[in-house]
Parts: C-alpha cells; sequence; structure tokens
C-alpha cells in the first residue's frame, strides 16, 4: 500500500439563524473543495467515507492548463473523507482533475475504488491500495462529462462533447442559470458522444452520439442495458430526457415537451430505479414558467407521478435512500419571499394531492455561480444531507442533519 499522510480539517459547527439546525463545515477554506456530481454515488455503503477533488495541496500537474472545462476553478487531486472525524487521505498524487461542477470524479457504488478523468486520462484507483491505472484516452478537444456506474460495478458511462470556440461566454452573465455561452453552444450543435465501458471485458464502445450537447448521462443502477441522457441548451428549446438501450440501439424519449412551453431538466435515477425530474411550464413563449413540479416515471415513461409546488421549485432535486423525502436548493415557501434561494428545503411527496411540500432546513447562502452550485445529496443513511457552497470565499463542504421536525414551514 503506498503510504500518505493523514490530515485532520478544522471543522467549523454554526446554528442556522431561523431553524437552529447545527450546520458543519466538513472542509477548512483553504482551498476549494469539489464534491462528485450529486446524480453520483459519493458515499460509502457504511456512510464511513466521502470523496471530494480539493487543490489545498498544490501538488496537481497539469499538462495542459489551457484545456476546455465547463464551470472550471482549477484543478485538484482526489481525496477520501471520513465523515464523522473529518480525517483526510489524499488518494492520488501529482493528477489534475477539474473542478467547478462535479463532474470529473465519482465514487464507485462499492465504496472501494474510485474514478476520474485527469490529464487527458479515464483512470480507476484503489482506495485501499491508492494503486491507479488508466482506462481509457480521452484528448483535451472533448469536454468531459457525468460518470456514472451501475450497482454491480460492470458498467461504467459517460459523455464527450467537442469543443468549439465561444465568442459570448466572456460577456455573459456568471450567474445565469446556464453555463456562460451556453445557448452560443446550443446553436453551434457540436459533436457529442455516450460511452459505455465494460470494466470486465476493459472495452469501451460508443452508445450513441450526434450534433447536440449530450450530458447527464446516467446509467440504470440494476441494468446496464438502459442509459438516460440529455440534449443539453436552453431548456425550452429542447427535447431534453432521452432513453437509449445498447443492445438494441433503441433511442426514444422518455418524456415528450412542448416545444418553447415545457421544460424538464436535472433527470437522476432513485435508488429503485426510476427516474426523477423537474418540471415547469408556460402557456405562451413570451411569458415566464408558472407552473412547477417533480415528476417520477419508470424508465420505458409509464407510471409518471407528478408533485405540484405551490411556487417555484427548487433549482437541483435529490431523494433519500427511501424515497420518501426530497432536498432542494431553494425554499420558497411563500408567493412574497424574496431570499428562498438561500434555503434548503426538505420536501415530503403528497400522494393524495400530488403536492411537493417544503419545509425550510438551513441557509446555504451560496454565490449562484455554476462552479458552485448547492447540489444537496442525501447521505447513503439517509439521516444527513452533505451541500456545497462558496459563501465563505472558497467553494467549502457542509452537512447537516435532514430533519422534518426541526424545518420550518412558515417565515
Amino acid at each position: 500500500m503506498l503510504e500518505r499522510e493523514c490530515l485532520f480539517f478544522d471543522r467549523k459547527a454554526e446554528k442556522d439563524t431561523v431553524t437552529g439546525m447545527e450546520v458543519i463545515r466538513l472542509t477548512d477554506n483553504k482551498g476549494n473543495y469539489d464534491r462528485p456530481y450529486f446524480t453520483t454515488p459519493q458515499f460509502t455503503a457504511d456512510n464511513k467515507f466521502t470523496i471530494f477533488v480539493s487543490d489545498f495541496t498544490h501538488t496537481s500537474i497539469v499538462k495542459n492548463p489551457f484545456a476546455p472545462a465547463i464551470g472550471k476553478i482549477g484543478f485538484g487531486e482526489l481525496f477520501l473523507l471520513e465523515l464523522e472525524t473529518g480525517k483526510v487521505l489524499q488518494v492520488t498524487q501529482g493528477e489534475a482533475i477539474k473542478m467547478g461542477h462535479g463532474a470529473h470524479a465519482m465514487l464507485a457504488p462499492d465504496g472501494k475504488s474510485a474514478y476520474y478523468y485527469s490529464n487527458e486520462q479515464l483512470k480507476t484507483v484503489d482506495l485501499e491500495t491508492l494503486e491507479s491505472r488508466e482506462l481509457m484516452w480521452i484528448p483535451f478537444t472533448y469536454h468531459f462529462h457525468s460518470l456514472s456506474m451501475t450497482n454491480d460495478g460492470r458498467y461504467l458511462a459517460f459523455s464527450l462533447v467537442e469543443e468549439v470556440q465561444l465568442l459570448t461566454e466572456r460577456f455573459a452573465n456568471p450567474l445565469a442559470e446556464s453555463a456562460p455561452g451556453a445557448r452560443e453552444r446550443f446553436f453551434k450543435k457540436p459533436g457529442s458522444l455516450v460511452i459505455r465501458y465494460d470494466m470486465h471485458l476493459g472495452v469501451g464502445e460508443v452508445v450513441y452520439g450526434g450534433h447536440y450537447r449530450i450530458t447527464h448521462t446516467s446509467l440504470k443502477p440494476d441494468d446496464g442495458d438502459y442509459l438516460l441522457y440529455c440534449h443539453d441548451g436552453p431548456w425550452h428549446l429542447v427535447q431534453r430526457m432521452w432513453v437509449a438501450r445498447v443492445s438494441s440501439d433503441e433511442v426514444t424519449p422518455l418524456i415528450l415537451q412542448q416545444h418553447n412551453l415545457e421544460g424538464v431538466v436535472h433527470e437522476f435515477f432513485t435508488p429503485s430505479g426510476r427516474v426523477g425530474a423537474q418540471y415547469s411550464y408556460r402557456y405562451k413563449p413570451d411569458m415566464p414558467f408558472f407552473m412547477f413540479a417533480d415528476i417520477y416515471v419508470d424508465i420505458n415513461g409509464n407510471n409518471q407521478e407528478r408533485y405540484y409546488y405551490p411556487f417555484q421549485r427548487p433549482g437541483h432535486v435529490g431523494i433519500n435512500p427511501a424515497e420518501t423525502m426530497g432536498v432542494g436548493d431553494c425554499a420558497m415557501l411563500s408567493a412574497d419571499m424574496k431570499d428562498s434561494q438561500r434555503y434548503l428545503s426538505l420536501i415530503e411527496y403528497n400522494h393524495a394531492d400530488h403536492r411537493a411540500e417544503m419545509a425550510l432546513l438551513c441557509a446555504h447562502d451560496t454565490s449562484g455561480k455554476k462552479s458552485a452550485h448547492v447540489h444537496p445529496s442525501f447521505t447513503a443513511d439517509g439521516n444527513h444531507i452533505v451541500f456545497s457552497s462558496d459563501k465563505e470565499g472558497a467553494l467549502n463542504i457542509y452537512m447537516v442533519e435532514a430533519n422534518i421536525a426541526k424545518a420550518v414551514r412558515k417565515v
């Protein structure tokens, strides 16, 4: 086993001013700390460990510092964090994993290994021996996106999007809903590939491709024959959610959208293998969206359920392991609530009335930049929520108890 020194972060705990909930900063604000994307595995099954990428050790070796990366805030190494003690183990040495949106590293479902993209290499690292090996060479001419894996560890999937020069990126609003330059990239239609890698055979194959920006690739957790992915771009202009069946080359839209009137976004698989997504509707293209819901549906499009919010929905939603409660990055509890974007919400799904009922859990106070999206996620036991925020300057990782009894329903 490679010898690496263990560190301990100087944690900080504060009481939320609205709910009194204790919010713990797991990292130490001495660098940027980037979690895996919120739809991918990031906790070991025993709930002891999580992984993150950070630049605080300044040990990354970047072969090409100008490599394209959406939301890039720098490059870092991979680390293993013990949630209870704060003990941190540096897993890689001299790697350059892109940070900023969590799309370049993932924990294996069994918690024994991790996967990451660094310096044109897709690699895996054994978390016990700390030995890494290359799986594929992927040139810097592609943006790398959205690692995903089946529960049995057999298949790994991701998407690649050709880099295109953007004229508008440097002039765009950094707090806009989409990445700077996103509309220009959408209309330029870069080439994209969806790749599934067979870990048993050591073979990667192209499942699908085309001239859309394809991202958010997710394997059905219990069946590697099915992939979910999206045509990324302005939500109201794309048919976003698509399902590919590898064995038959079938590609079908999961939820058909009315062009320019509906948006269905931020799709993810639930632990039981259903698909969750967020829905917005308007009846005229020149008006704001006004109807919002969370959707849960089978991979074949059957048994669709919609839970409607009374007001604005959160931007990113996740569900707990028992599939009984959600978490979101906004808590709009009334129509005149002006600061709802500051807070995390716990979401109860009222099956009788098809309502999504929110309660305010704590403030996250992130800046709203794409590189600092909150992306809340339940821990493996469902008892806590981990989220990201740059409220203290750097991008840090925070944890709060997922306690609906202490959450606030009115402010």
